[in-house]
């Protein structure tokens, strides 16, 4: 299993890789997709998301849910760099006919492609359900924005998996406190938002979103307990660009050929 050095390492080169493809597509959302690399680097580089074996491939023996589908291009990466995305296809993302800038099901590893907001717990638990009847102990994780906890669909879904004690489901929040257009405080639905969640029958915890050890432990926990989990991951949108960094700006905003250079030479 790799080391926090190499799981840096790795999480610095899918932020280039990330910003190559954005530059050079005019597609992507790099805000929102800097903020949840290391979570997703965590995930499937630290034996979260197991593996399994069949007809001579290694895939996915648990799945995610990626909720926040803008953040597609890092998902893709990993998958690229584990080997269950082929190059062609991977190079295939903005080119007409090819990998567009929201996830695709019929990619291996990608379950939902995401659309209106607030459906991933409810999908999840759905999910985690099928598989706790089934006598599995396959593992659901879903990754959600902040942003989504304002639907009402969230909170009739975390209510269906706390009954049904799916103690295999974990949602994780990306909290980089920045929606589309406005930011996201501790007011409204994140006044109380531990309170809130305890009194649903989940279990609550809180890291640092871009520290590994933090993530790691944190779901470990998650995944062992007896009822679903929620992690909030504190998170910068925008993550490793000074410029970028909580700049609502880079949401959805493609760089220029100059805004390119700076950053890839800030990642570098």
């Amino acid at each position: 299993m790799p080391n926090r050095q190499e799981l840096a390492e790795t999480s610095r080169a899918i932020r280039l890789e990330v910003l190559e493809r954005s530059y050079r597509s005019g597609l992507g959302h790099l805000g929102g997709t800097f903020s949840v690399v290391e979570i997703l680097v965590t995930l499937y580089f630290s034996g979260l998301i197991r593996k399994r074996s069949a007809n001579g491939q290694t895939l996915p023996r648990d799945s995610l849910i990626l909720s926040k589908g803008h953040s597609c291009l890092a998902l893709y990466s990993i998958l690229n760099r584990l080997q269950e995305l082929p190059d062609e296809v991977f190079d295939s993302f903005g080119i007409d006919g090819g990998l567009g800038a929201q996830l695709d099901t019929q990619l291996p590893g990608v379950h939902w492609n995401t659309g209106s907001l607030g459906h991933a717990i409810g999908i999840g638990a759905g999910i985690a359900l099928g598989e706790k009847l089934s006598g599995s102990d396959y593992r659901v994780f879903a990754l959600l924005g902040d942003a989504e906890f304002s639907e009402g669909s969230i909170w009739e879904a975390m209510v269906f998996a706390s009954e049904h004690r799916l103690s295999k489901f974990v949602t994780i929040v990306d909290r980089n406190r920045l929606s589309v257009t406005s930011s996201i405080d501790e007011n409204g639905v994140f006044a109380n938002f531990q309170e809130k969640v305890e009194a649903f029958g989940w279990v609550y915890l809180e890291c640092d979103g871009h520290d590994f050890y933090e993530l790691q432990s944190s779901l470990e926990v998650a995944v062992a307990g007896d009822r679903p989990a929620l992690l909030v991951a504190k998170t910068v949108k925008g993550k490793g660009v000074s410029f970028m960094e909580q700049n609502i700006n880079w949401h959805h905003g493609v760089p220029s050929e100059e805004e390119y250079f700076l950053a890839a030479s800030e990642l570098r």
